[in-house]
C-alpha cells in the first residue's frame, strides 16, 4: 500500500460511519407504539455507525510503519479489496433469495471466501494444493451451516407431523 492509502481509506470510513450514524438517528423510533428502547430501529446501524467512525480514525491518525523496500505482497490491497467486492455483491445479490436455503447459501459463500483468499495467502515455500485448503475449511463451513439452520435442527426432534425445514404441518 502507498503509504498515504491507510489515510485516504480511514477517512472513507469515517465519512461513511457517519452517513450510517445520521441516518440511523434520523429513523423512527417508534416511541408510539411502546417499543422497548433496545430494540428500537436504528440502534444497531447507529452503533456501527459509530464504530466505523472509531475505527477510520482510528486508521488516520495511526503512524505510518517503516517499510523495509521490499516489493508488495502478492495479491495486494487493490486486488483483494475488488474480489472481496464481487465476492460480496454476487452473494447479496445473486445468490440470496434466489432458491438456494439461507444457511446453505451463507455457508457456501464462507467456504469460497476463506477458501479463495487463504490460496491468496499461501506461502511460496510451502505451496499448499487447493484441494488440501478446500479439506481444511470443510469442517468450519460445515458447523456455521449447522449453526445457521438451528430451526430446521430443532424441528426434527419435535412431532413427526410436522416438516423438518418449516413450522407448517406436513400435508400443506
Amino acid at each position: 500500500m502507498r503509504p498515504g492509502s491507510d489515510r485516504l481509506f480511514g477517512a472513507g470510513w469515517f465519512a461513511f460511519g457517519a452517513a450510517v450514524l445520521a441516518a440511523s438517528w434520523r429513523m423512527d423510533r417508534l416511541e408510539g407504539l411502546h417499543i422497548n428502547p433496545w430494540s428500537v430501529p436504528g440502534l444497531l446501524p447507529g452503533l456501527l455507525g459509530a464504530l466505523m467512525i472509531l475505527f477510520g480514525t482510528a486508521l488516520c491518525l495511526r503512524r505510518p510503519v517503516a517499510d523495509g523496500g521490499g516489493e508488495p505482497a502478492r495479491g495486494a490491497a487493490g486486488g483483494r479489496i475488488w474480489l472481496a467486492l464481487v465476492l460480496c455483491v454476487g452473494y447479496a445479490a445473486g445468490l440470496l433469495g434466489h432458491g438456494l436455503p439461507f444457511w446453505l447459501t451463507s455457508a457456501g459463500f464462507m467456504f469460497v471466501a476463506i477458501l479463495v483468499f487463504r490460496w491468496l495467502d499461501r506461502d511460496a515455500e510451502t505451496p499448499s494444493s487447493l484441494g488440501r485448503l478446500a479439506l481444511d475449511h470443510v469442517p468450519t463451513c460445515g458447523v456455521v451451516a449447522i449453526e445457521l439452520d438451528q430451526d430446521s435442527w430443532r424441528h426434527l426432534g419435535h412431532a413427526s407431523s410436522r416438516c423438518a425445514y418449516c413450522a407448517f404441518p406436513k400435508e400443506l
